[in-house]
């Protein structure tokens, strides 16, 4: 994808790209190998959304993939990928990641984080009085 972009960065001076590809010709740039992901949803659920996923957190610019079909049942017969310069807050956010440990991006670019809270203040220690008094 990232190959893909590159290539294309000469039209990047221009607001909004789009560009219609084969299926097969996707399917080359992405480098998904033939007869695997042949079921359209499995091939959104895990090339394509991974791929949107990391392009758009970390790169300069947004991409929007869309999957055509030639009606509801039919398979996959061409992609239209469009893309565009990101600007502003979105920009930022995505240098900010790029500049960020690579440990745990994924979970971070899908929102899945758990942040950790501290314990609570632990209760004081008996005194050795009370222990007594115990026993």
């Amino acid at each position: 994808m990232s190959e893909w972009r590159c290539r294309n960065r000469v039209r990047a001076n221009r607001e909004h790209c789009v560009e219609v590809l084969s299926y097969d010709q996707f399917r080359d740039l992405l480098g998904v190998p033939p007869g695997t992901y042949d079921r359209g949803l499995d091939f959104r659920r895990k090339v394509v959304a991974p791929a949107l996923l990391e392009v758009n957190g970390l790169s300069d610019m947004g991409v929007d993939i869309e999957l055509r079909r030639r009606h509801a049942r039919a398979p996959i017969h061409e992609v239209a990928i469009s893309w565009w310069t990101k600007s502003g807050d979105e920009y930022r956010e995505a240098l900010q990641e790029r500049n960020r440990s690579k440990v745990g991006r994924m979970a971070r670019l899908r929102g899945q984080v758990e942040t950790a809270e501290p314990l609570p203040e632990l209760l004081p220690l008996p005194s050795q009085e009370k222990i007594n008094l115990i026993r």
